[in-house]
């Protein structure tokens, strides 16, 4: 199986999970301000609710600050969502894990409401799904499987099939991630911020340390921080000065870096989908674009 012939299912399938995202978060949001639930829990399930540790965390998410991970521990272990552990962890209490599955399901309730006019066969999006998923689970690694392993799930098998959808593509993404890291790792080592400099950059999103500072808030590193990773990339030869002062560009040696680890993730991604054939992959490709379709038709009809 050619692997360039399978390209085309990721950004589709993040697409619909894009969707799901904008119909479901802003319910989520609501539910946890409700329930009195911090929303970080929910963003955070996909890291696993069963022990928080920067080491952990890290696994999946080496590219954030990890002060922004201790000051939020110091908050959980004083509300009891987490209790410390004598090995520099904490334990998830059931606690958080129920409060947790409450504002999940209350997007999931969105979801449910789409199901009852798709004009699509759900179902068996569900079971080709499924069969991709457990096949991730099983593959041989590379890649290392923790964020698909470790991610915190809701949907169960009496769930309406596109909650269950949703569920098979968060795994999906999980793994995706599990493909990345485990083919960009061995470059960055724990300089994950250099990392996301260089695909600032080669993405042509944010070329200068206050753009990434601003396009990238949520990591938790400020201006200075961004100007250090970028001395850092440059010295090692993966991004240059550009001609516009305080702007950067992509050496040859950083663009094909990048695009070979884009093309290992790729190669790791799509090993599994040998479990369907043909047939299956151009079904569960035609689905998922009538999905997509249907998706933002009724979002829009709200």
């Amino acid at each position: 199986m050619e692997i360039s012939s399978l390209t085309k299912y990721w950004s589709l399938i993040y697409s619909i999970i894009r969707e799901f995202w904008e119909i479901t978060e802003s319910h989520i949001g609501d539910a946890a301000v409700k329930n009195d639930v911090p929303i970080e829990l929910y963003y955070y399930s996909e890291l696993g609710l069963e022990f928080f540790s920067i080491e952990n965390f890290q696994k999946r998410d080496p590219f954030t600050n990890p002060e922004q991970f201790e000051r939020l521990f110091a908050r959980f272990d004083v509300k009891g969502w987490i209790m410390p552990m004598p090995d520099e962890q904490y334990q998830v209490t059931e606690m958080a894990r129920e409060g947790t599955r409450k504002i999940i399901q209350a997007g999931d309730e969105q979801l449910a409401k789409f199901e009852q006019s798709a004009e699509v066969d759900l179902e068996r999006i569900a079971i080709l799904l499924k069969q991709l998923t457990a096949e991730n689970k099983s593959a041989m690694e590379p890649p290392e499987k923790w964020a698909i392993l470790k991610r915190f799930r809701v949907a169960e098998d009496a769930s309406p099939a596109i909650v269950r959808i949703r569920e098979y593509l968060m795994d999906l993404f999980a793994y995706r991630d599990d493909c990345h890291l485990s083919a960009a790792r061995p470059h960055f080592g724990q300089a994950g911020i250099a990392w996301s400099v260089l695909g600032s950059i080669w993405n042509g999103d944010a070329v200068t340390a206050g753009q990434m500072a601003e396009s990238m808030e949520f990591r938790g590193y400020d201006v200075s921080e961004y100007e250090v990773a970028i001395q850092a990339a440059t010295q090692i030869g993966w991004v240059e000065a550009s001609d516009v002062p305080g702007r950067f560009r992509p050496t040859q040696k950083g663009k094909e870096l990048r695009e070979k680890v884009e093309s290992l993730t790729n190669e790791y991604f799509y090993r599994p989908w040998s479990v369907l054939v043909q047939q299956e992959l151009d079904e569960l490709y035609d689905l998922l674009t009538k999905l997509h379709e249907q998706l933002m038709a009724y979002k829009k009809s709200k």
